[in-house]
């Protein structure tokens, strides 16, 4: 099955609320350590936000453009990884603020757009207009249950 062939579906209410209010926390998280630091800290700390952007962008490139055929959950623990490395190694300082920033984001622009999959795959979704297959370890459940009890009404 390629790329072009796989059905996006679009999260429900649950779903959506659930993204918005973790994406809303992390802002609220942030937003304090932004208005603390210096011009500089925060260029450095959007600079590794900016630095995942880049790198997700490029991904989703790579899983369309080469289309590959990744299990989702596998796919999504890799797609994951990035993100989790950068918080963990980086944590207290810029490099955790970059992340929670970049999650932030793409936690609130995924509940906007009703997006279902990876969240750190959001933003690149946005840009291109599709979507990869890769399921988010903590939402798709959700969305998975949502989904089957709305079909059962």
């Amino acid at each position: 099955m390629t790329n072009s062939n796989r059905i996006i579906t679009k999260t429900r209410p649950i779903g959506r609320l659930l993204r918005l209010a973790l994406g809303v926390f992390f802002v609220t998280e942030v937003v304090p350590v932004y208005l603390e630091v210096t011009f500089e800290g925060m260029l450095i700390r959007l600079g590794w936000a900016l630095a995942l952007f880049i790198f997700y962008i490029l991904l989703h490139y790579i899983i369309l453009k080469f289309e590959l055929q990744i299990n989702t959950v596998a796919g999504a623990i890799l797609a994951f990884a990035p993100f989790l490395a950068v918080f963990f190694i980086g944590y207290g300082g810029p490099a955790a603020t970059g992340a929670l920033t970049f999650i932030a984001v793409s936690l609130i622009l995924a509940a906007i757009r009703s997006d279902s999959g990876c969240e750190v795959m959001s933003v690149p979704s946005a840009l291109t207009g599709n979507h990869t297959h890769l399921c988010c370890l903590l939402f798709s459940p959700i969305d998975w249950c949502e989904n089957k009890f709305r079909n059962n009404e």
